[in-house]
């Protein structure tokens, strides 16, 4: 598994809930984007979030969106996404991430069929940005929320679910609608990503090309292009490099193997060209990474 912040990952993007429990199926968590983004991933749970510091941008399936200090956003059960800041002076975010029967309850209760169904049955839902402005109740209900869970006084699991609750009725009551042909074209899309995904993961120190990661799929290279573009607005070589750099400053951090090793490890098989690909994404060489704050 992979942490990220106070995010835990598995081998298939995967989040854990790692603090919730099955009585209160709550977590919180704190991202500091300045050390690194939150990578593609999803999750079961339901997500909302509060931008703390400085401006994000929330990629899924369906678009990207830019948040700023002090908005909030919501983001729908498995769906993929990823955060990223956009100023590298400082940005973090708080969220909540939590389970659909916190608030629908059993799957025949009316809270279940009229508020919480209609929001994780809908694939064409996959993120709500609540702007400052225009949607000053969303950003209320998710604010206090996360102050109730900070502070953890008596009582606040009640208060939390009933914020969360009102958040699903003000969502029912505003979603826009999405066509049944759109939903099924990003939800296909989504799970083959989620394949794809997944045997880069498992390869990525092999010799993957589009072909391999096609395949993995069942589906042509142009379809496997089209997804990637499509989703995560990137080329699979593109990405898989990208996997490739963030693991290798993982192991960077977390061991004292040689520099040389981890590039290999990683699916560098030239040291040149491993310290020009680290040095374009984090603006040092794999060594100066390593010591930068010793």
């Amino acid at each position: 598994m992979l942490t990220f912040g106070d995010t835990t990952i598995d081998s298939q993007r995967h989040e854990y809930l790692e603090d919730g429990t099955v009585e209160f199926p709550v977590a919180c968590y704190f991202d500091d984007l300045k050390q690194k983004s939150i990578p593609w991933h999803w999750h079961e749970e339901l997500e909302v979030g509060i931008v703390r510091e400085g401006t994000i941008t929330i990629r899924t399936p369906n678009g990207q969106w830019q948040l700023s200090k002090g908005e909030c956003f919501f983001i729908n059960s498995s769906i993929l996404h990823t955060i990223q800041a956009q100023n590298p002076e400082g940005c973090s975010t708080d969220s909540l991430v939590f389970h659909a029967n916190l608030v629908g309850g059993n799957m025949d209760s009316v809270f279940w069929r009229k508020f919480v169904r209609p929001v994780t049955s809908n694939a064409g839902i996959a993120m709500l940005p609540f702007h400052k402005t225009e949607h000053k109740k969303a950003n209320e209900l998710i604010q206090s929320a996360w102050l109730e869970c900070l502070h953890s006084d008596y009582g606040f699991e009640v208060n939390v679910r009933y914020l969360l609750s009102q958040l699903f009725v003000a969502i029912t009551q505003n979603h826009p609608e999405i066509s049944a042909a759109n939903q099924k074209k990003l939800f296909q899309h989504s799970e083959r990503i989620k394949i794809m995904l997944t045997y880069i993961k498992d390869n990525y120190s092999e010799n993957v090309t589009v072909r391999k990661i096609a395949d993995s799929a069942s589906i042509s290279e142009s379809e496997c292009l089209r997804c990637f573009r499509n989703v995560l607005g990137i080329s699979p070589i593109s990405y898989l490099k990208r996997y490739r750099l963030q693991h290798a400053a993982e192991l960077l951090d977390g061991t004292q193997w040689k520099v040389s090793y981890i590039g290999q490890l990683c699916g560098f098989s030239e040291m040149s060209y491993f310290s020009k690909s680290f040095r374009e994404i984090y603006q040092c060489t794999p060594s100066q990474y390593r010591l930068r704050d010793k």
